[in-house]
């Protein structure tokens, strides 16, 4: 891991009002049964949420799995986003838990090409 690859605190939308801001005034992008909903801030760096409902997840596990695959996407990629946005990726039934990383990898680049991120 190279220097400003991480994923500090300071990176993660974590605050319910901050989810709800951006889900009433972003744009939201859909492919293959994912979506990200993104808003420009003021802050000068990006931070990303997720939304992996228990509905089509059942089991935690694979809702932190597929936590843990698009944080190391995120981490890995964020050098190639365009800084001062938050972005919340919303995880649906068409994602398999078991999708390995380069599925996860493809899927991000897929939703922030087609928002503009990139």
């Amino acid at each position: 891991m190279t220097a400003g690859e991480g994923f500090s605190k300071k990176e993660r939308l974590l605050k319910s009002k901050d989810f709800r801001v951006v889900y009433a005034k972003g744009r939201k992008i859909s492919v293959g049964g994912s979506a990200i909903c993104y808003l420009e801030n003021a802050l000068g760096h990006s931070r990303l949420g997720f939304s992996i409902s228990s509905r089509n997840f059942k089991l935690a596990s694979a809702r932190n799995r597929i936590r843990r695959l698009f944080k190391e996407v995120y981490r890995r990629s964020k050098a190639e986003l365009r800084p001062g946005f938050d972005l919340v990726l919303i995880v649906k039934r068409g994602f398999d838990k078991n999708s390995p990383r380069i599925e996860a990898e493809r899927l991000f680049k897929e939703l922030t090409k087609k928002a503009g991120l990139v």
